[in-house]
């Protein structure tokens, strides 16, 4: 059976144990070949006693102590600085790849491509749009995702990504590189990073270390013991660092190389196209160019990319990523080895390589969801079983989806939600009162008298297009938001996000719509502004979290139900997932203040125990067979929240 997203998330964390405990057996390594240098070094310089006296011993206590606390808080403070040097988000180790970002008005065809690829895909996978960013010195076929969080994430492609693969290649690109957002290798990954650059401080000061002795040598008139005596010891540390170095590479390596051919895997079930991904593996092996990323920085990353970073090159020893024929033939067994010649591409405007939008709802409409597009009643009575397993590994369906949800949302918005200022606008306009003219008037005056007028004149244009869209539609301009929103300053996002609160509680109540809209942005943003930290597992078992997924459930069958045998029902069909005696909630009790609070106790639950509250959660949901429109809301917003990548299908509404 193929690993779902929770054992996925399991296994990253046991990835995350098994680093840390090669990363200490490493440290101990260096400490005791350091400890023996220093141990020698003082033996050799003591002075001989008498021969009836003891004679020189290596053990001491006290030095290797000293030794210990030195090396341990060197190689940790070197690796806490390069995790957080990189915690900001993933632009920047784009940037540091001599990476730049890709204009959302772009009228380069092949970034527009590019753009149009990354948010369907984003918008299937129940993810906010990451920041897409384009190597433009790098001629390969290349490709990385990096960042903490899907809210802070970024996708970066080489420039020959657009110069020679077609948008189905890059389709298998890009999905490979989702499947890794998702799945929570890239907090892996920059960890991963950390480790090798606490390891590389060690040779680093020796290098120090080596020049110290060149200054004492100098200062001795060339002639001196003791400068020997540092240089000695300096050379040893560099040889001590580079060696943990190429440890860590093997770790790197022992990491990566499984976790490719998984991501492999997910793009092809993603797109159900293989000829996509295998194309463009393909494509690098009869490129001249292949994978090689030419920037310095490259080798830091190279278990990040999509392809070997150093194909054909020394660095092969320790490569991060299965031979190309390999990851071929696990989709084409037939594969024979030979890499067809590769010449550029011209992307243009004719519709042959980018599909209109007309013409993404077209072939939505064709496919077998189709039909069944505004009502999720089917969809759910057969799926809700199998959520968990639809988590984090999105389907062609959802990317049909998505490509409809873009295309039914008029262009004057979609441009709205690419620029960093008007988006903000953009989130006011969705804010503002679709039912209540009173309640909408007063928002307006709170706005007028909070922001720039020309914002706030930019949100009032645009209130009356986004009234027309239904939830789901709305909720995506979110997600397309995000990079826009990502942009702002510390202080911007602070005023931003202190409006935001004033206009869902300007009538002094939050609704279902509301309060979904707050949480899917806060979750999304809060992060990599620094506002709030990763959820770390405190909770373990179902026991543990009783209480809340109680009261989650009760919201649920409140929410979804009318009658209270109906409610009663639906309640105890998601306890059933939970394998908990539990008491229904009474609905005064159920707010949605209590309702944040017992999420934000869910979200700290490990994977096993997070896939039985999603089971739980959806099954009180499908419990009548189908979906309404608060039932969805609530269901986008535990997703969120929960850190769990949803598909659209398992979130939409079946109306307004």
């Amino acid at each position: 059976m193929t690993a779902d997203f929770f054992d996925r998330q399991t296994r990253a964390w046991w990835q995350t144990v098994r680093l840390l405990v090669m990363f200490a057996l490493a440290v101990t390594v260096i400490i005791l070949a350091i400890y023996l240098l220093v141990a020698l070094a003082a033996v050799s310089i003591e002075p001989r006693r008498p021969t009836a006296q003891a004679g020189p011993t290596l053990w001491r206590p006290a030095l290797f102590i000293g030794v210990m606390l030195g090396t341990t808080l060197v190689i940790s403070v070197g690796s806490l600085y390069k995790i957080r040097d990189l915690s900001g988000s993933g632009e920047h180790v784009a940037l540091l790849l001599g990476g730049r970002p890709v204009n959302p008005q772009t009228t380069n065809l092949a970034e527009r491509r590019l753009l149009n690829v990354a948010e369907e895909m984003a918008l299937a996978s129940g993810i906010p749009v990451p920041a897409v960013y384009v190597l433009p010195q790098e001629p390969g076929i290349n490709a990385f995702a990096a960042g903490h969080q899907p809210g802070d994430a970024v996708v970066a492609v080489s420039a020959g990504c657009l110069t020679y693969l077609t948008r189905e290649e890059l389709q298998g690109v890009i999905g490979h590189e989702f499947s890794h957002i998702v799945n929570g290798d890239m907090r892996l990954n920059l960890r991963l990073l950390g480790v090798v650059f606490g390891i590389l401080i060690v040779a680093l000061i020796g290098f120090y270390v080596i020049r110290l002795a060149g200054l004492i040598w100098t200062r001795a008139n060339k002639g001196t013991q003791a400068a020997a005596g540092v240089f000695i010891f300096g050379l040893a540390l560099v040889i001590l660092g580079y060696l943990g170095v190429l440890l860590g590479r093997l770790i790197k390596s022992a990491v990566a190389r499984q976790r490719e051919f998984l991501a492999d895997a997910s793009s092809v079930q993603f797109t159900r196209n293989p000829s996509g991904i295998t194309g463009a593996l393909k494509k690098i092996g009869g490129l001249a160019a292949r994978s090689r990323i030419r920037n310095g920085h490259a080798e830091e990353i190279s278990h990040m990319f999509f392809g070997d970073a150093f194909a054909g090159s020394f660095f092969n020893l320790f490569a991060t990523h299965p031979p190309l024929e390999q990851r071929i033939r696990a989709f084409e067994p037939e594969f024979d080895g030979h890499f067809p010649t590769v010449q550029p591409l011209a992307v243009t405007d004719s519709g042959a390589e980018e599909p209109s939008r007309a013409d993404r709802s077209a072939a939505f409409a064709t496919t077998e969801l189709g039909a069944a597009s505004t009502t999720l009643r089917t969809f759910m009575a057969l799926e809700a079983g199998n959520t968990p397993q639809q988590i984090g590994r999105p389907q062609v369906k959802h990317l049909c989806q998505a490509g409809q949800t873009m295309a039914g949302i008029p262009q004057r918005l979609l441009d709205a939600a690419r620029e960093p200022l008007v988006a903000q606008g953009l989130v006011y306009a969705l804010l503002l009162s679709r039912d209540d003219e009173a309640t909408r008037a007063g928002q307006l005056q709170l706005l007028q008298s909070q922001i720039a007028p020309s914002l706030c004149q930019e949100a009032q244009q645009l209130v009356a297009t986004t009234q027309s869209l239904p939830v789901a539609a709305r909720l995506s301009l979110v997600d397309l938001a995000i990079p826009a929103l990502r942009k702002s300053s510390r202080q911007q996002y602070e005023h931003f996000r202190q409006v935001v609160e004033t206009l869902v509680n300007a009538d002094g109540k939050v609704d279902l719509y509301e309060y979904c809209l707050r949480t899917v942005l806060f979750s999304y943003l809060d992060f990599p502004f620094g506002l709030k930290r990763a959820p770390v597992i405190r909770y373990r078992t179902v026991r543990a979290v009783a209480q809340p997924a109680t009261l989650v459930l009760s919201m649920l069958a409140h929410v979804g139900q009318s009658r209270p045998d109906d409610v009663q029902r639906a309640f105890q069909v998601g306890v059933q997932h939970l394998r908990q005696h539990a008491t229904l909630v009474p609905r005064q009790n159920c707010t949605l203040r209590t309702f944040d609070v017992a999420l934000a106790s869910l979200a700290q639950v490990s994977p096993k125990v997070k896939r039985k509250v999603i089971s739980a959660v959806t099954a009180c949901i499908a419990a009548d067979g189908k979906v309404t429109r608060e039932e969805s809301e609530l269901l986008r917003a535990i997703a969120a929240v929960l850190g769990c990548p949803m598909p659209p299908m398992a979130a939409a509404t079946n109306g307004n």
